[in-house]
C-alpha cells in the first residue's frame, strides 16, 4: 500500500511544478522528491523514520555537492551545508531531514533540521550561499503521512510492466491532500 502511495505521489507531482524535462544545463541540481512524515516508508541507519529529501543531477556529467546548502529556513541559506560527494548525470543523492546533522561524506546524510509535515520552506542553495537554485515558497503545502512530494518524472515506474494497479486522480489539491 505504502509503495503504492509513493508510486500515486511521483505519477501526480505537485500543483504548480514543471516536469522533469530533457538536458537544461542550467540546471545543476534538483529537489525531486521529500517525505515531511515518514512514519513507516524509508528507515534510517540508527532505525528511526527520518524524513527525507532527494537531489537529483538532470544535466550535468557530475556535480560536487561539497558547498551546497540545503534549508527549511529564507534567513539562513547555509542552515545545512554537504559535504564532498558527487552525483552523476541522471544520478540522485538522499538526505536525511532528520535534525541529527551528519555530513560525511561516504555515510548516509543527515540535516541539521526535520521537515515539518504542516508546510514550510524548503531550498537548495548553491555554494555561494546566497543563490536559490530550487526553492518551496513560501512553504509546501501540509503533507500526508507516508506520501512524499516532489516533481513528475516521465522515465521512472514502481510498477512493473503488466502488473495490475489502480489509481484515482484528485479533482483538486484539497481532496489529494485529504482536507477537502
Amino acid at each position: 500500500e505504502n509503495l503504492v502511495a509513493v508510486a500515486f505521489a511521483l505519477a501526480l507531482g505537485f500543483v504548480g511544478a514543471s516536469r522533469i524535462r530533457a538536458c537544461d544545463a542550467s540546471t545543476e541540481l534538483l529537489i525531486t522528491e521529500f517525505m515531511a512524515s515518514n512514519t513507516q516508508t524509508l528507515i534510517d541507519e540508527d532505525g528511526d523514520y527520518s524524513d527525507w529529501i532527494e537531489l537529483y543531477d538532470p544535466c550535468l556529467p557530475t556535480v560536487n555537492l561539497d558547498g551546497w546548502y540545503l534549508t527549511d529556513d529564507p534567513g539562513n541559506l547555509t542552515k545545512w551545508r554537504f559535504p564532498a560527494v558527487e552525483i552523476h548525470r541522471g544520478g540522485f543523492v538522499m538526505v536525511f531531514a532528520s535534525g541529527k546533522s551528519r555530513a560525511v561524506a561516504g555515510s548516509p546524510l543527515h540535516t541539521s533540521f526535520k521537515l515539518s509535515d504542516g508546510g514550510e520552506y524548503l531550498a537548495l542553495v548553491k555554494p555561494d550561499g546566497t543563490t536559490v537554485a530550487q526553492e518551496f515558497a513560501p512553504q509546501f503545502p501540509p503533507q500526508v503521512p507516508d506520501v512524499s512530494y516532489g516533481l513528475p518524472q516521465s522515465a521512472a515506474t514502481a510498477i512493473p510492466s503488466g502488473a495490475s494497479a489502480r489509481y484515482h486522480v484528485p479533482v483538486s489539491a484539497d481532496e489529494a491532500l485529504g482536507t477537502g
